[in-house]
Parts: structure tokens; sequence; C-alpha cells
């Protein structure tokens, strides 16, 4: 018999499907258990979107954003997308799927125990793909993993590595060898025979799209055969800079009392970090603190901005991008605090922008009264 795998999707195979799914709907007693399911890899889905691609960049360049703003153009016209997030625990169990003990009635419906395979996210992408290659109607099912370097992902993705090294049909060039476990789980799910699913592929109508953000501290390196299967995109520093244009606040007391454009402070501040030879990665971006955190009008709450500027900006400062310049960069600040998170919190009170040295502050040089902005 020709292998399932073999098949592409020729129109004479549509009747098979249609009278497989009017089986299943009709509510009638029928042994598929021997029936022969072809498995559909090349639905024939086009789509301008890269199958395998990694949106990257520096913290706050708005990956998360730019990816869910194209999730939303690829499944326009229909499809599904499942989201995860990577994390140092994160295991192929997790990502594939295990057997794992499941809830249950005994014979005499009692509350029982027993063990039963368990899908991770890809394998419930996969079969919603596959199901979704036998209509004659093929969407995208799109699998989104957020923080991808944060796990070791030669371990997470084990053998699954190999499927995806794609072919110019946008399927798995080369297949790999189910478990039984997973032989008897597609079988369940997808009818015919477990020996019907001893290799498997990726379709072209499963995309695989994940954000990763090299700054991080403890993330995995990637090697650069694992790298290679997949598109890059880089989000510059600058690139998602038009939605915070333009966004101020008023920072300060006394004689420090500035109107700070959250824009311009942001740059000063990743220019000075460039002086330290810092990394790009290391730099912020524009939602750095988090578009949410920003009114739709030109001005910003102070306490609100003070707030997230404090826990998020001074702290990644002190803690990562800067942690060997604070003397430097917190030049602004009494001797005595320049290494203490605490009093430079409590300066910033008090000094807004003057916290920082002189190549930032001196930026900002017009005095607002005390009775403007209020």
């Amino acid at each position: 018999m020709t292998s399932c795998y073999e098949i592409k999707k020729p129109e004479n195979l549509l009747f098979l499907y249609k009278k497989y799914y009017e089986f299943q709907n009709s509510g009638k007693s029928v042994n598929i258990d021997n029936m022969f399911i072809p498995i559909i890899f090349q639905t024939g889905y086009q789509s301008s979107f890269e199958r395998n691609r990694i949106i990257f960049g520096a913290p706050g360049t708005g990956k998360s954003f730019k990816l869910n703003c194209e999730k939303d153009a690829l499944l326009a016209d229909g499809g599904e997308y499942e989201r995860v997030t990577f994390h140092p625990d994160y295991s192929y169990a997790n990502f594939v799927g295990t057997y794992k003990p499941v809830p249950c009635k005994d014979s005499d419906g009692k509350d029982a125990i027993t063990y039963s395979y368990v899908p991770g996210p890809f394998m419930r992408t996969y079969v919603k793909a596959i199901k979704n290659g036998r209509t004659d109607a093929p969407k995208p099912f799109l699998l989104v993993i957020e923080e991808i370097n944060r796990a070791n992902v030669a371990a997470v993705f084990g053998d699954v590595f190999q499927l995806l090294d794609r072919g110019d049909d946008e399927v798995s060039e080369y297949p790999i060898q189910a478990s039984e476990d997973i032989k008897r789980y597609l079988a369940g799910e997808l009818g015919g025979n477990p020996d019907d699913y001893s290799e498997i592929r990726i379709p072209d109508n499963m995309f695989i799209w994940a954000t990763m953000n090299s700054a991080d501290q403890g993330v995995f390196p990637m090697d650069t055969a694992f790298k290679r299967r997949w598109d890059f995109t880089y989000l510059g520093i600058d690139d998602s800079e038009a939605g915070i244009v333009g966004k101020k606040v008023i920072l300060g007391e006394g004689e420090y009392r500035r109107i700070v454009e959250w824009n311009v402070l942001r740059k000063a501040i990743n220019n000075e970090l460039l002086t330290y030879k810092v990394n790009e990665d290391k730099l912020m971006g524009p939602y750095f603190i988090s578009k949410k955190n920003l009114p739709e009008s030109e001005m910003i709450d102070p306490t609100v901005f003070t707030r997230i500027f404090k826990n998020k900006v001074i702290m990644y400062l002190f803690d990562d991008a800067a942690k060997q310049k604070r003397i430097t960069l917190f030049g602004g600040c009494d001797e005595k605090a320049k290494n203490q998170y605490s009093k430079i919190c409590r300066e910033f009170d008090a000094k807004g922008v003057y916290i920082f040295c002189e190549g930032i502050s001196s930026q900002f040089i017009d005095n607002v009264p005390e009775d403007d902005g209020e």
C-alpha cells in the first residue's frame, strides 16, 4: 500500500475525505480501525509569511506587539493559534507531549487515576493543521513561542528539530519516526491505525513563530544548525518609536522641575550607555515602559511614570545595563547614593532627570513653573 506520507493533495482524494467526515458526523456505527486515512502535508495553502520565524531585538522594541499584529493578519480569513512561553524548566514533554496521570471513573463509577497521553502545544497545533488539511479550504495554524531562548531549545525540540527543515513546498523535508505513544494518539485523533503515523512531517499550513530577547540574563545559546532553520527579523532600537514620540511628563521639584519627553530621555540614556561600550541589545526600546502605561494624550501622569520609571528603568540600569558604570551614569546623585538603589530612587523624586550625569541631564534645560501642568 502507498505510504500516506508520500501523498500530496490531488482533487480525486477529496471524495475520500468527504465520505470519511460524513461517516464521523452521521451518528452511524462505523469501524474505521482499518480504514486508510491519508495525511495531507502539502495542502496548497499560500502565504507571504515565513513558516518558521523569530523576531528579536533589545528590550522594549515591540517584538510581541509586532508578532501579535502579524498573527492577526495571518489569521484574518480563519485559522487558529496557540501561545506558549518558554522558561528554563520547560521540556520536550511540555512542548510535544507525554503520558501523565489524569482523573477518570473506574468500573464502579468512582473517582480514579489513569495514565493517558497528554499533548503539548506543538502536537495540539499539529493535529489541528492536519485535520484542516483534509478539507478543501486549508487555513493557517500558528504556534507562538514567547522568549524562545529562555529554555534549552535543543532539549525542548528534541527530534522535532529535524522537522523545521522545510522544502520549497513548505513541508518538512525529512520526516521523523513517531514514538508508539504519539502514533496511538494520532490514530485516536485522526483515525486509522497507529502504523499509519510511523513518520510525521510539519504540513505547509502550520506556522511556528517566536520572540527572542538576547539581553535577558540566564538565556540559553542557540547553535548555528538550529538558527539556520528560522527566518530572523531584527527590530532596531528605534524602529517602533513613532508611537511614543511627544509623550511628556513633568519630573523633579523646585529648581530641578523639568518637562521631559520620554522618548528623548530614553535616547539620551541609550547614547550615554553606548559611550560605555554597552551592546545594542542592552539598550532600551521605545516600549521598555509598556504602551499600556502611556496615555493617548500628550501628558503622562507624573505619579504613574515615576513609579514605573523607578521599578523598571532605574532598576534595569542599576542591576544590569550600567552595573559597572553606576558611579558615572548616576553622576547627579549624592556620592553616597550612587551605589544604593533605594537612595537613587529617593533622589529621583526630588531631582528627576538630574540624578543622571551631565550628558543626560543637560538635554533638559527649560525650567517648569510650579503651577504649570498641574
